[in-house]
């Protein structure tokens, strides 16, 4: 064999088991298999078990019963004491902020309501009015509370009240009107049940062996939740949810078939590897999956098999008015009004200079505002940070609460 031909046999002999993007024949039948495995896996979706099933339904194995949360704000870690209501003082008026964390909201509510969507959906909105104040004055008011203003923050369920000018208050009484998804509870009879609701069809396709997996629209799955009981009727715990998409097994199948048909077309080399590349790449299937996504399933897995199970549905068309009864200690340590009733004064800033001074039990300027900046230090009676257009910094002040004055620590 001359060399100008062996030259010329070995670069036919490269076109014919390379791609122009630089892929090799190899590589795009190994990348046509891993489509086809993951299209097979797809198909079984509505079969699949979590692997790791038993070994949590052993960890959980002492703890068999969903924990009913009957706890306040001062007994649940998770909703710590410091969080607002706070209260300040902009003479002449009084803010009052009201605001709940977004993912502890279920832990304020005495009833149990769980985190759902429509919970968030509606906070915001929630019309809050205050019932009775008690001031630091050991003085109650509990009518003519006028609001002069409400602010809503974009961040959810953040409001702030402004009252008309009031003395320094201990703690308030106040109410949470909103209005949540009507809750409706199917029982769940069988594989292969489908239930009605006004927001589209839940089928349920597999109901037994301590597992439950439905199948519902994307839109359905913060308005729907899976429960389980045992013969006594008590909740079980839930060990592991998941959620994963659902496809329309014939589409499944038409994309099935076009990969079987382009590893034949490959292996005769009726197709080159840059058009493999371009029609039936791994980012190409997952672009076409992710236009063909039809529904999820959802599948709940709990610590023991179940004698009941059912879906609970908040629909969305319907709404129940609650109303929460709260008093603002609930959620504060109290340190600040703790502080501001040994000292008989609470820190105010001034609405037209922003200046911050003090103002005493009757709401009045005892020490008129002057510091750009003034803070209690909290725990130690009598003490403030302050600073004036005078200091370069912070001075530590002592508050004389017989003669009402502020003074340096220092002088």
């Amino acid at each position: 064999m001359s060399k100008i031909f062996k030259i010329v046999f070995t670069i036919l002999l490269i076109t014919n088991n390379s791609c122009s993007n630089g892929q090799s024949r190899q590589q795009c039948q190994d990348m046509l298999d891993d489509n086809l495995a993951l299209l097979e896996h797809l198909l079984n979706n509505d079969k699949h078990v979590a692997s790791d099933f038993k070994e949590m339904q052993a960890v959980f194995s002492n703890q068999p019963y969903k924990k009913e949360n009957k706890t306040k704000f001062d007994e649940s870690y998770h909703f710590r004491k410091g969080y607002p209501p706070l209260t300040e003082y902009i003479y002449p008026n009084t803010y009052i902020k009201l605001k709940f964390d977004r993912f502890n909201i279920a832990h304020t509510l005495d009833n149990d309501y769980p985190f759902t969507m429509d919970f968030i959906n509606n906070i915001d909105q929630a019309i809050f009015k205050l019932k009775k104040i008690y001031f630091l004055d050991g003085s109650v008011q509990d009518k003519e509370i006028k609001i002069v203003d409400k602010i809503v923050s974009e961040q959810l369920g953040d409001q702030t009240l402004i009252l008309q000018g009031t003395k320094p208050i201990k703690s308030f009484d106040y109410s949470m009107e909103t209005h949540l998804n009507k809750e409706i509870n199917y029982e769940i009879t069988g594989t292969g049940q489908r239930i009605a609701t006004s927001a589209g069809i839940i089928e349920v396709i597999h109901c037994g062996n301590g597992y439950v997996r439905i199948r519902t629209s994307e839109p359905m799955r913060h308005l729907v939740q899976i429960l389980a009981t045992d013969e006594t009727g008590r909740q079980l715990t839930t060990v592991a949810a998941e959620q994963r998409n659902a496809y329309k097994k014939e589409d499944l199948r038409v994309l099935v078939a076009n990969m079987k048909q382009a590893k034949t077309l490959l292996d005769k080399d009726e197709i080159t590897c840059a058009e493999i590349h371009q029609k039936y790449s791994s980012e190409k299937l997952n672009a076409d999956l992710d236009e063909m996504t039809d529904s999820l399933f959802l599948t709940q897995y709990f610590v023991s098999d179940f004698k009941k199970a059912s879906i609970a549905f908040w629909d969305n068309a319907k709404v129940v008015k609650q109303v929460y009864e709260r008093n603002s200690a609930d959620q504060s340590d109290l340190r600040h009004e703790d502080f501001y009733e040994a000292c008989s004064c609470v820190i105010a800033q001034d609405k037209k200079s922003e200046l911050y001074g003090l103002i005493g039990l009757d709401g009045n300027w005892i020490i008129e505002p002057k510091f750009l900046e003034l803070k209690a230090q909290w725990g130690t009676e009598g003490l403030f940070w302050g600073l004036t257009d005078a200091d370069e910094r912070q001075v530590e002040y002592v508050f004389d609460k017989e003669n009402k004055k502020l003074t340096k620590s220092s002088e």
